[in-house]
């Protein structure tokens, strides 16, 4: 569906993002890796995107420095010649009780989880708009955009962040064919997993307790969330702009309501 576009994914050495770039790259993608470090499993990641055939590059940059992300954008191009797709995903989180949260805490988060997919997205839809690219870019949010969960403020409030950036830029980008959307994950498993242990993903010791309050009793899977930006990536997504998406497996339908209202 994709042959021959070129995609940037942000935080794509594990977990998500790497399941993004493989998915894209199954489909003839061709695939910028971005991480903070080049470790064992970013080469594992290359390898494995490199047997699709397509074009692989690296690209190490801190997404919370504007300076970094301008200059991975601009060597992405050099190596690529132009970029239709990008993936904000990357992401550190620092998990705090609202009453201990630090300046340093904020300013750390903020970085990397709605400022670096600001700043991003923004020289990524000035190339587009350059090349006149009818351009993709799909950012990953959370169910924690729509709900409050114990010691995650900072968290939750960058990934309502970027619902809300996402349709500022559906609406600001439209007129020149850039399609902004997100995608909302509930529960995934996206540990990192030797092959030999893969079959543990989103299995028994995994989010149990989460799993009695998903109506169909399963933890997702890194791939629930790729097929998905796959789709938006293609022909499928040609009319979907602006939107966050909630791939949880039904989690925020079984809200708790009080026990008379039940009754």
């Amino acid at each position: 569906m994709l042959k021959g576009k070129n995609a940037l994914i942000t935080g794509a050495k594990q977990g998500i993002g790497k399941s993004i770039a493989i998915k894209l790259a199954s489909q003839g993608c061709n695939i910028g890796v971005n991480d903070i470090i080049k470790d064992e499993f970013a080469h594992e990641t290359i390898k494995m995107l490199e047997k699709y055939n397509v074009n692989v590059s690296w690209h190490k940059a801190d997404i919370s420095s504007k300076t970094e992300t301008d200059k991975m954008i601009d060597n992405f191009i050099d190596k690529h010649g132009a970029i239709d797709i990008l993936v904000n995903n990357a992401v550190s989180s620092i998990k705090k009780p609202f009453l201990d949260i630090t300046e340093k805490d904020w300013e750390f988060e903020v970085g990397n989880a709605l400022k670096g997919y600001l700043f991003c997205s923004q020289k990524v839809a000035n190339e587009m708009i350059k090349r006149k690219t009818k351009g993709r870019i799909i950012s990953i949010s959370s169910i924690h955009s729509l709900v409050a969960a114990d010691n995650n403020t900072v968290y939750g409030i960058c990934k309502a962040g970027i619902n809300r950036m996402t349709m500022s830029m559906a609406k600001e980008l439209g007129k020149y064919n850039i399609i902004c959307n997100a995608i909302a994950p509930g529960y995934i498993d996206s540990r990192p997993l030797r092959e030999d242990k893969e079959y543990l993903r989103a299995g028994e010791g995994y989010a149990d307790e989460a799993k009695t309050h998903i109506p169909i009793g399963i933890g997702g899977v890194p791939d629930n969330i790729s097929d998905l930006a796959a789709a938006l990536c293609s022909s499928v997504g040609n009319y979907i702009n602006g939107q966050t998406i909630t791939v949880d497996g039904g989690l925020l339908t079984r809200f708790p309501i009080p026990d008379l209202e039940q009754s």
